[in-house]
């Protein structure tokens, strides 16, 4: 028998989608004006509040699923989590809350970044479980075959990172990547 979700719960999901909605507004808007300023300002909000301990109001997590959303955002957060590895455990711990409450068609952007995160901090098996968790999602959702190809080669993620440190955070938002 199939658990039905309790009244409150649903009402949460209506305020999420109405939050996303709202984001993806404004970010289309902010897109037309400035598109290079809209990421690194999306960017620079969700990577901010990632470094706080807090559980993310829907407002938040509707920047955060717009800014893994959009490639160039998500790239950006990337290169940043590259530089900034100190950050990547809280990130990722952001991230694998969040994802449980995430649109469906925002989880295999989820689930890669995560499985990204984790590989540049050498948990390759984590990594697999969230790759595969990404394409079982979208299995046409280009990092996340990228990241499956290289993980199933054993390819050592030091690649990446080298990767990651050949391309700036500016070319990142501006899409040279």
């Amino acid at each position: 028998m199939k658990k039905q979700p309790k009244q409150d719960q649903a009402v949460d999901y209506v305020d999420r989608d109405h939050a996303i909605s709202e984001s993806l507004d404004s970010f289309a808007a902010n897109l037309t004006t400035n598109a290079a300023k809209a990421r690194t300002d999306l960017v620079d909000v969700v990577f901010q509040s990632c470094e706080k301990p807090q559980a993310f109001e829907w407002r938040t997590h509707a920047k955060l699923a717009i800014a893994l959303g959009d490639i160039r955002s998500r790239d950006g957060l990337l290169r940043k989590l590259h530089d900034n590895p100190e950050a990547r455990s809280s990130f990722q711990a952001h991230l694998t809350t969040e994802i449980e409450r995430a649109q469906e068609a925002y989880v295999a952007p989820f689930a890669t970044v995560i499985a990204g995160i984790a590989w540049l901090d050498g948990d390759g098996e984590f990594a697999a479980v969230m790759v595969d968790r990404a394409l079982n999602a979208d299995s046409a959702y280009s990092l996340a075959q990228l990241l499956d190809i290289a993980l199933r080669h054993d390819v050592p993620s030091y690649i990446w990172s080298q990767s990651l440190e050949a391309v700036s955070y500016e070319s990142c938002i501006a899409g040279a990547a």
